[in-house]
Parts: C-alpha cells; structure tokens; sequence
C-alpha cells in the first residue's frame, strides 16, 4: 500500500512541477489575470450512503489513505484541475467472517471558483468528473471493474505560513451503479483535510 501511495503522490506532482516550470517562462502582465498553482495533499474518510451489503462487510464506509489534488489558475477566480486519490478498507464477509478488502481509486477533472477574502481564507466550488477504478476481494475471489463518475465539491484554503495553506474539503462523488446485475457501492461522501502549496 506504501508504494500505491508514493507512487499517487509522484503522479498528482508531476503536472504541477511541468505547469510551474512553463509558469516561469511566461511573461507576467498587470493587465491580465495572474498566473497561481496549488496542489493539495490531504486525507480522510468517505461514507457510502444508501448500501446494506456494504455496511455489513465494511462499516460505515472507506478510509481516503492520500488524495492529491493540483488546480491552475487560469483567470481568477477560475481554474482547472485534477484529483486522484487511494481508498482501501478491510472488513469480513457477512458469510463465515472471512476477511474482505476493498480498494477505489478515483480520477477526476474539474472546474473551479474561488472566492478570495481580505483576511486571508479562500474558499472554492469545483465541478467535474472522471473514473474511478474499484478493486474488491475475498475468500469469494477478486472483481475488478472502473465506472465514471460524477464529482461536486466545497472547501477553504488558510494561509499557515509562506506558500504553506491548511486546507479542508467535502466532495459527493455521484452514486452507486450497477455492475454486471450488482449494484456497485462507488463513490460517496469524502471528508478530508491536508496542507496545500501555493506557487
């Protein structure tokens, strides 16, 4: 899971490290929009509403182990950007109590605004979509699938010191689908919180 994770991290950075680079070479104008970068490091919980079989197996939903979130400015207060993160849960199957694991990895691209206050705190409103990827097994095999999805989401930035920010979020990733004639518990309701990086 360390490697999954790591490798997450690597592949959320790299179009933010290119995007900056180009950043850098690109002749600012006070007359147009200033150019911003923020990638966003966080961690939580997401709750999957509305699933009985999945309650039962795995609790009351999924732990959010990294999601890395990059968005660029391109005239505020819009930007675009994209999100990937790793969810994994254990639990026991309803059957024997045999262990069960659950993994999703969701990918989405969004359009985001901003609302910048004198005090400092930004808040943001992003819509967007993707795929997420759902990995499940058990002593009953493995299934391996991926599904679009749909994604709205609400959070804050707050200066903490230099280009350092906390920064909170709560997203819906559009609900369950169906999957081979059964119903699929993906996406859900993610809280999350982490340190982001403004440049």
């Amino acid at each position: 899971m360390k490697k999954i994770i790591f490798s997450l991290i690597c592949v959320g950075m790299m179009p933010t490290s290119s995007m900056f680079t180009s950043s850098l070479s690109a002749q600012h104008d006070d007359n147009q929009q200033d150019y911003c970068f923020t990638t966003a490091v966080t961690a939580g919980f997401v709750f999957k509403p509305g699933d009985c079989t999945f309650k039962k197996v795995y609790g009351r939903g999924i732990i959010d182990a990294v999601t890395v979130d990059n968005c660029y400015y391109f005239w505020k207060p819009w930007g675009v950007g994209v999100k990937v993160s790793y969810w994994q849960v254990h639990g026991c199957t309803t059957f024997l109590k045999q262990r069960a694991r659950a993994q999703e990895i969701p990918l989405t691209f969004y359009v985001r605004g901003v609302k910048d206050f004198e005090c400092g705190l930004q808040l943001y409103a992003s819509l967007g979509g993707g795929v997420t990827w759902l990995r499940e097994k058990s002593y009953l095999g493995r299934v391996r699938f991926h599904k679009g999805i749909g994604e709205v989401e609400g959070g804050f930035n707050y200066p903490l010191c230099g280009c350092f920010n906390i920064t909170g979020a709560v997203r819906y990733l559009f609900p369950s689908q169906w999957h081979h004639g059964r119903k699929n518990n993906i996406g859900g309701v993610d809280l999350r919180a982490g340190i982001a990086f403004v440049y």
